[in-house]
């Protein structure tokens, strides 16, 4: 049984910085190694409004409405995920597709609708993926710059077509697809 009452645990809970949590984040926080209680402990969380689920194994302090999807998105993927390809090119107007999905790298390929918002997250290899070269770390999330998403969709789809040339510099993105390793390598 865990030593931390009811009372701490949610004041942990809610004094962290981390806003959503694995099952496995709540057990190391709260201290609870028994399986049963943790699934009670969440359960009455939820219950009580002091969690939300986002789906199974994924949980929040606030409602998924309230989230930045780019956060959801990057908590599905898992760790070093960063947001990536056709949601930024969009964003940026280097394609003018209109883009349903936030696209995203990680290291498991999963399609995963939460709420309104479909995530695909297409699979990296660990060496491409921990190669920072080109991501932005915010707060709870990462995304990759213009040059980075280019070179990462041109990686798994070396014939994307782009709409907006004009605003890519392509000397930027063959250089940081040779500093992330992808022109000498296969997927």
């Amino acid at each position: 049984m865990s030593k931390i009452r009811n009372t701490d645990k949610q004041k942990i809970l809610l004094q962290t910085d981390q806003r959503i949590f694995k099952t496995s984040d709540l057990a190391l926080l709260w201290d609870i190694q028994n399986r049963n209680t943790l699934t009670k402990t969440i359960q009455r969380y939820i219950d009580r409004g002091i969690l939300f689920r986002i789906y199974k194994g994924l949980y929040s302090t606030l409602p998924i409405d309230n989230l930045n999807k780019y956060e959801v998105g990057c908590a599905i993927g898992g760790p070093f995920s960063y947001i990536s390809a056709e949601s930024i090119l969009a964003k940026e107007g280097i394609i003018f597709q209109d883009i349903k999905k936030v696209t995203l790298f990680g290291k498991k390929q999963k399609e995963t609708t939460v709420g309104d918002t479909t995530y695909l997250c297409r699979y990296l290899n660990d060496r491409f993926l921990l190669n920072r070269s080109g991501i932005k770390d915010n707060k709870g999330y990462s995304v990759a710059t213009v040059q980075r998403a280019l070179a990462d969709l041109r990686h798994v789809n070396p014939k994307f077509f782009v709409d907006n040339n004009l605003s890519i510099d392509e000397e930027e993105v063959i250089n940081l697809s040779k500093e992330i390793g992808y022109n000498d390598s296969a997927k």
